[in-house]
């Protein structure tokens, strides 16, 4: 039994900007997941570890972050535990890459980084293992990762790692390090790890192929990702587990605005499963009362103690029908301003028609002496 533990897309040193002051910690919790990652390949006794690109999110690092990796690369280094790695598409292997500035291997002997312009191998023969991989040299490519790929050794066990997209007619961006299925088929590998898409996915076919996804929440990630325990027997079966070690949660919520009659109601529903290490983003829909006059920015602000981070998207649109064609005939101001935008918005185009609707419906309420949110 071959026992391995495949992450990929763990992206060090990624910026976090759209998470404002919570920026900082998301960083820091990234750092906290990678060393989770390492810890559990020690618990669990695998025999290899495999990082299938993006190890950090770009080639300009702190040092802290190099240093981290190295001292937790040792660590598994102390327990003759091998670590392979590819560079991805966020740590290519372009002229500024980190890992032509920062020699791994010589400071972790226990660490095989792939380096070669074509595919190229590592054996592991108290393990019966080899493992072939090949760095992505851009952040864009029209080559397949798996160009080429077949059995180079008489090691019981093959296993293949590859930074890049499973092709999807219209879907997939050709230059996007592009493989076909067919190729998954054909290369003799026992498993293939895959990196680059931010969700948990296993290739279909007969053999397995799997993204395990990012292990921490990264802001592009609508799933949560993990890491994957892979166990070969002797016998070529092969059994994949997820294992979460991330600390976040996320979810999108959908909220129907007509089902709402006041903030207080919409409040309850944002907070509805909430807790403090759930990042939420929540898109208001539908029509609205004219007279619920609601502010994303204050909401978040509002309730954003009660989540890691609150997004609140609005894309409600008051209930025109209930304005009437003829109801404010003595109040002269509010009929021509109401005249004016129904006007304004039958006459202009989508992203316009936005705006003007939003315009109507704050309008009425100021004209009318109401408290806006």
């Amino acid at each position: 039994m071959l026992k391995i533990l495949h992450t990929a897309d763990i992206h060090l040193g990624t910026r976090f900007s759209s998470l404002g002051s919570k920026a900082t910690s998301q960083r820091e919790q990234l750092r906290t997941t990678f060393k989770n990652i390492m810890t559990m390949a020690i618990n669990e006794g695998v025999d290899i570890v495999l990082i299938a690109g993006d190890l950090f999110d770009s080639n300009q690092q702190p040092q802290r972050n190099i240093d981290l990796v190295v001292e937790q690369f040792n660590r598994l280094g102390q327990n003759n535990t091998p670590i392979c790695l590819i560079p991805g598409t966020h740590d290519c292997l372009d002229f500024s890459s980190i890992y032509r500035k920062v020699d791994l291997e010589g400071q972790c002997p226990n660490v095989k980084v792939f380096t070669g312009e074509d595919i190229t191998y590592q054996e592991y023969p108290h393990i019966n293992l080899t493992v072939y991989g090949k760095p992505n040299l851009s952040n864009r490519s029209y080559i397949s990762p798996l160009e080429g790929l077949r059995p180079s050794t008489s090691t019981r066990f093959h296993i293949a790692m590859a930074h890049g997209s499973a092709y999807i007619p219209g879907r997939i961006a050709e230059d996007d390090h592009v493989f076909k299925l067919d190729e998954i088929e054909a290369s003799g590998m026992n498993y293939i790890a895959l990196g680059h898409w931010h969700r948990m996915y296993a290739c279909p076919g007969r053999l397995p192929a799997w993204y395990p996804g990012p292990p921490e929440w990264l802001p592009d990630q609508r799933e949560m990702g993990s890491v994957l325990l892979v166990s070969l027997s002797d016998s070529a079966e092969v059994k994949v587990e997820p294992k979460r070690v991330g600390l976040r949660d996320y979810d999108e919520i959908v909220v129907e605005m007509s089902e709402i009659p006041e903030v207080a109601t919409l409040k309850k529903k944002l907070l509805e499963g909430t807790s403090r290490n759930l990042i939420r983003r929540a898109t208001l829909k539908g029509l609205c009362d004219i007279e619920l006059i609601v502010d994303a920015e204050e909401l978040e602000s509002d309730l954003g103690e009660e989540f890691f981070h609150l997004k609140v998207i609005d894309e409600s649109h008051p209930k025109l029908k209930e304005i009437p064609e003829v109801g404010f005939e003595e109040r002269l101001i509010m009929a021509k301003f109401v005249n004016l935008m129904k006007e304004k918005i039958e006459s202009s185009g989508e992203e316009e028609k936005d705006i003007a609707e939003a315009a109507l419906q704050y309008g009425i309420a100021l004209l009318e002496g109401k408290d806006i949110l």
